[in-house]
């Protein structure tokens, strides 16, 4: 059975849990793919799991973002790899190692881009390239 995550927005309504559905359009196709598979195999009953929500990762100096990359960038300098395969040996690794969310598409594992990552998120692809490094014996400069 697929799963999605989605950030949702609350609205009140009493003795009711009332979730605003994004505009995205890739996000009500699929939530609606599931509704549709609970309606036909579980009489309507769905499995729903509530957490707030993580902010996106930070950017710009200073900033998670560019921790990650500065890492990605020295384990290219010091493997001569390019720097989109150190980043997927990154994603890997905290895919491995870290539960780092990823989809499988027809039987590939795809790691969720950095882009639409939230802090915990980032920090766990940070972490990854730390462990990445120890386990090449590189010493990164943070």
């Amino acid at each position: 059975m697929a799963e999605i995550k989605i950030t949702m927005k609350r609205v009140f309504r009493k003795g009711f849990l009332c979730l605003e559905i994004p505009e995205d359009e890739g996000i009500r196709e699929a939530l609606k793919r599931i509704l549709t598979s609970c309606h036909e195999k579980y009489n309507d009953f769905v499995q729903v799991t509530i957490n707030p929500p993580y902010k996106p990762r930070t950017t710009g100096a200073k900033s998670q973002n560019h921790h990650l990359n500065g890492h990605i960038v020295q384990l290219c300098n010091i493997t001569k790899h390019s720097y989109d395969e150190i980043k997927y040996c990154v994603k890997m690794k905290a895919v491995e190692a870290l539960e780092y969310p990823y989809t499988i598409i027809n039987g590939y594992l795809l790691p969720k881009s950095e882009h639409e990552c939230n802090t915990e998120e980032c920090a766990k692809l940070i972490e990854a390239a730390h462990l990445l490094s120890a386990d090449w014996q590189i010493a990164l400069k943070e």
